[in-house]
């Protein structure tokens, strides 16, 4: 009886130390909870002061000095090599060419008659075949004077220009010229109308450009 009694009170006693300590467990846990909930907030809420904080105190970003210009090398680069505008491969232009045809058909009235200037022609023709056809012995000046005859010219012009072609040292130029002129001589007056086509070839004497040559085309 009193065998039966001790296990049956042994047995409570288990029941009852058992029960004891899931009330206490559970205890516990009602009290953590709350605790940690509360903790969390806290961290929660330190952080975003902090991360506040932090922004507010986040230094400006500091303004760049611009280099003082007086520390800057003074040294001034070349500027790149500009090609220059090609020359005149002639040293004339086709109008000038022209002209200086026209001063000879202007003179031919002063070269071709008394009193057969010379001085005249040596400005607007330079040392060549022409040249020597003017002032040669038998040139076509000392025939005009050796027949006692000479030329005068009632209309002469130039046209237009045919071709003009550039060169460095003798450029030609061809021209359509109208040229009535009349050859006084003991025997009477001739006269001759003609418009033909001429090659004129310049060449530069003393810094200057002049007739060498001219031939019909």
């Amino acid at each position: 009886m009193s065998r039966s009694t001790s296990i049956k009170g042994l047995r409570l006693g288990r029941r009852g130390a058992q029960g004891f300590s899931n009330q206490q467990a559970l205890l516990v846990l009602l009290l953590i909870f709350p605790i940690g909930l509360v903790g969390l907030g806290l961290v929660v809420l330190l952080l975003q002061r902090q991360g506040t904080v932090t922004t507010a105190q986040a230094p400006a970003p500091q303004a760049v000095e611009r280099p003082d210009s007086s520390d800057r090398s003074t040294t001034i680069q070349p500027l790149p090599t500009q090609k220059q505008p090609a020359a005149q491969p002639s040293g004339l232009t086709q109008e000038q060419a022209r002209a200086i045809v026209e001063q000879w058909l202007t003179v031919k009235s002063q070269i071709f008659a008394p009193p057969f200037n010379t001085d005249l022609a040596d400005q607007v023709v330079a040392a060549g075949p022409l040249w020597t056809d003017l002032t040669k012995p038998d040139g076509s000046i000392q025939w005009l004077k050796n027949n006692n005859s000479y030329y005068s010219y009632s209309a002469i012009k130039v046209n237009r220009v045919m071709r003009y072609m550039p060169s460095p040292s003798m450029p030609s130029i061809v021209v359509s010229v109208t040229e009535v002129s009349v050859l006084h001589s003991p025997k009477g007056s001739e006269t001759s109308s003609s418009t033909k086509d001429w090659l004129y070839t310049l060449k530069e004497e003393s810094g200057r450009w002049k007739i060498w040559d001219y031939r019909k085309q």
